[in-house]
């Protein structure tokens, strides 16, 4: 068993350098991702705000980043990330709502640094940037996020990150406004209620694959192909196995 794990590690790790490494060759080159209708909708979002004049709201859910949730929160931040510098550098920074407090001041840090790289400094302030209600209270914290729906006259409504039931709230209240909504979590219940109110879900590791689809930098694609890679590697070892197991 040891042996085997080496010899994982080793694969893993030597597949990830020689794609980082063939990938840094070639900047500037599309990647062949496999296409995912959520990020092709979220990358149309802040055209749709700035035409508009209404904002993008965005709600990172409920999850910590000192907890098991950690990594739909970290995928949910760099989807933050991709509204937050592409809409200041349009003037139509995006509406954020957050539930858990470790979540608050790195959201607020991020769309500071948007503001930054847009060079509007100036034209930062409080608001954009909301803690809504404490994870213990799933459903106070829903009726926040419908609320700010409802006062920011939002134009869409992204959700990423760990929400759970209290989904069915929000996403109804987006549905009343005709709002299009993008939704990617790790709650099974969550999931259920993303996939009856839109078509545009991210599911399982379609959400950690945020920062490749969104940003693109060669570490973060040669990851993914990876993963890609070895996926193929192990079905096609367990499927060999099971048909010699047939045949025997």
């Amino acid at each position: 068993m040891n042996a085997l794990l080496i010899l994982f590690t080793i694969l893993a790790t030597g597949l990830l350098w020689g794609l980082m490494y063939r990938r840094q060759q070639r900047l500037g080159e599309d990647v062949a991702l496999r296409p995912l209708p959520a990020y092709t909708r979220l990358q149309s979002q802040i055209g749709r705000a700035v035409e508009s004049g209404r904002p993008v709201h965005i709600s990172l859910g409920q999850g910590g980043l000192t907890t098991d949730t950690n990594p739909v929160s970290v995928s949910g931040l760099h989807i933050m990330d991709y509204l937050a510098e592409n809409g200041c550098a349009n003037n139509a920074p995006p509406i954020t709502t957050v539930g858990e407090p470790t979540l608050l001041p790195v959201a607020d840090d991020r769309l500071r640094r948007a503001y930054k790289l847009a060079k509007q400094s100036l034209a930062f302030g409080s608001g954009r940037t909301q803690f809504v209600a404490h994870d213990t209270d799933k459903f106070a914290f829903a009726g926040g996020v419908a609320a700010t729906l409802h006062q920011e006259n939002a134009i869409s409504n992204v959700l990423v990150g760990h929400l759970g039931p209290e989904l069915a709230i929000i996403s109804e209240t987006a549905v009343r406004n005709g709002l299009e909504q993008i939704i990617g979590t790790d709650d099974p219940t969550g999931l259920a209620v993303a996939t009856a109110v839109t078509d545009h879900t991210l599911i399982g590791e379609e959400l950690l694959a945020a920062a490749a689809y969104l940003q693109g930098k060669p570490a973060q694609l040669a990851s993914l192909q990876t993963q890609d890679i070895l996926r193929l590697i192990f079905s096609t070892i367990i499927l060999g196995w099971a048909i010699l197991q047939f045949i025997l």
